[in-house]
């Protein structure tokens, strides 16, 4: 992660649109260490309102790492902006104190929320 600039299309790809991924992404940025990232757009062609919603949640409403958003193209900030405004309330959303290790919710709602979204198969 030089110099904090991440592109998002070399680490996940042209077109988002997983909500784990987000996690997967976030908690591969917490193991970093850092307080500060910039994460580069400029690849991305599609984001689905899925993938940009627990993005806002994951990253966007964190008190852990500050984000700068660059070269946003005016469709995924439309997307982006869409989600903010539908936004009631941020949700403390669970955070992986380590690697595999321990997940905190602050409400069974949302462990229910965590585990609907896991793949069982």
């Amino acid at each position: 992660m030089k110099d904090n600039v991440i592109n998002i299309a070399a680490f996940l790809g042209q077109n988002l649109k997983s909500r784990i991924v987000v996690r997967d992404f976030y908690d591969n940025i917490l193991s970093q260490n850092t307080s500060y990232v910039v994460l580069d757009f400029k690849d991305v062609v599609f984001a689905t309102r899925s993938f940009m919603d627990e993005f806002y949640n994951v990253f966007l409403c964190n008190n852990i790492v500050e984000i700068n958003l660059i070269n946003l193209s005016p469709e995924l900030e439309k997307m982006l902006n869409t989600v903010k405004d539908t936004q009631h309330k941020p949700a403390k959303t669970a955070i992986k104190v380590f690697p595999d290790s321990e997940l905190k919710f602050s409400s069974i709602s949302q462990v229910n929320k965590y585990l609907e979204k896991l793949s069982f198969t």
